[in-house]
């Protein structure tokens, strides 16, 4: 799957960068406060969030999810977070992520109920996702909010985390 939003690599390069620091020793702290954020609004508040806003630059919300999110990302892959949820659990057939906990997160239609679901995910995922296609999944999501003419049929962000998260089952 290509890059919907983040297609200029200084800003890919940026949050990686960020995302590094967020995970160094030095910044526990920062890490830690940020996973303590119920809300986009809290999350808002906290210096990490204003890091990334100023390596990256872009809208404030969509970057409140990425800050929120990405402090939960411990272990890097190279999968988009849709393929990972829809992998089977360990000696099962089932997904890692319900299929029903799955649709709620399709159906998440305001920043903070998006914000529990993918946090849940990430949970689920045992913190582990890339963390440049999680904040493109992030960001795909954010414009579809705000523009949502632009993002129908294949290009809408439900149809391309569906199409990851149940094709790996069809070629098993």
């Amino acid at each position: 799957m290509r890059f919907i939003i983040l297609k200029d690599e200084d800003r890919r390069q940026a949050i990686r960068e960020w995302h590094g620091e967020l995970h160094d020793e030095n910044h526990r702290g920062d890490r830690a406060r940020l996973r303590r954020c119920d809300t986009l609004d809290a999350v808002m508040l906290e210096p990490a969030y204003f890091r990334l806003c100023q390596k990256t630059g872009g809208d404030a919300e969509g970057l409140a999810l990425i800050a929120g999110l990405l402090a939960w990302v411990e272990n890097p892959s190279d999968q988009p977070t849709a393929v990972l949820l829809g992998r089977p659990k360990p000696g099962g057939d089932t997904p890692l992520f319900s299929e029903l906990r799955f649709q709620r997160l399709l159906a998440s239609n305001d920043a903070d109920d998006f914000y529990q679901s993918m946090r849940r995910a990430i949970m689920q995922l045992g913190k582990t996702a890339d963390p440049i296609r999680l904040a493109d999944e992030i960001l795909h999501w954010h414009a579809q909010q705000r523009w949502p003419d632009s993002y129908r049929g294949t290009r809408q962000w439900q149809y391309r985390m569906a199409q990851g998260y149940y094709e790996p089952k069809s070629l098993a």
